[in-house]
């Protein structure tokens, strides 16, 4: 495991973790993470990695600019892009020219957009794939609110145990929420991609965005759903924050507790030996 740091062309450094079993060749799976969230992703992605790293692959998760360790920075969509882009361009430097990429939520918007030559195929855990209604007075406070309207932009506070105290937002993080075109994400996009939704995915309209966009996706791609994310039930914030009802969430629970469905890591780890097979 090695804690690495890598220059964006605009002269942000990203920070990372790239860990590589020793039985790795050219394989590796690159993470995305949403916005207002790290490298661990709730600890999804650490439990992601280490099913993907068992079954041969190399895994670097960093943080975005403006998250976690990694160097500030107003969060919106372009930015973000040409992290993601240094990344992967990082990662084939380092001889792993054969990508899988993992991106959740709007982290998966991004990794689209980016559209790196070096991602031979996607995993996207929940991804946001068309335009969503928030209610901004129930997700930032008065004060924050003023802010964005009389100074453009405001800081919203870090919970986690990240060294990262607050996030910078301004009007355009709010649009970039708001206006996703799943047809802008995947235009261009040639590689398969599977999306995994879970329970609670129905209740935030996700998977109706997923639906709506669903004939834009390339050859080979499949939609899956899986079981919720462990400690998702404890932690459920539907798309960064966004209330949703004690009767949306009990809902989720039933559907999921009847269904007798896969469980992510599995489902990650099958499709990434299938488009991308670990060389040994």
């Amino acid at each position: 495991m090695s804690q690495i740091t890598i220059q964006t062309p605009r002269g942000v450094f990203i920070s990372g973790t790239f860990t590589r079993p020793v039985d790795s060749r050219d394989a590796a799976v690159i993470f995305s993470h949403t916005f207002l969230s790290d490298r661990h992703a709730s600890g999804m992605f650490d439990s992601l990695g280490r099913a993907l790293r068992r079954a041969g692959y190399a895994t670097l998760a960093f943080d975005f600019s403006g998250h976690g360790e990694s160097g500030d920075e107003i969060i919106t969509f372009d930015p973000l892009i040409e992290d993601f882009r240094a990344a992967s361009g990082w990662l084939a430097d380092q001889g792993f020219a054969r990508q899988i990429c993992v991106g959740h939520e709007f982290g998966a918007t991004v990794a689209l957009r980016a559209n790196p030559p070096s991602v031979q195929t996607y995993v996207l855990v929940s991804p946001v794939l068309g335009p969503l209604s928030y209610d901004w007075d129930l997700v930032f406070s008065d004060v924050q609110l003023s802010d964005l309207e009389r100074h453009g932009t405001t800081t919203v506070p870090d919970d986690s145990c990240s060294v990262r105290r607050h996030f910078t937002i301004n009007k355009g993080t709010l649009a970039d929420m708001s206006m996703v075109s799943g047809e802008k994400a995947l235009r261009g996009v040639t590689a398969p991609i599977l999306i995994t939704h879970d329970s609670f995915d129905e209740e935030t309209g996700l998977v109706d965005r997923t639906r709506d966009a669903f004939h834009l996706l390339p050859v080979g791609s499949l939609v899956e759903m899986t079981e919720p994310p462990a400690g998702i039930v404890d932690e459920y914030t539907p798309v960064d924050g966004v209330p949703v009802s004690d009767e949306a969430v009990a809902r989720a629970l039933r559907a999921s507790s009847a269904a007798s469905l896969p469980e992510l890591p599995d489902v990650a780890v099958q499709w990434a030996s299938r488009w991308v097979p670990v060389g040994r």
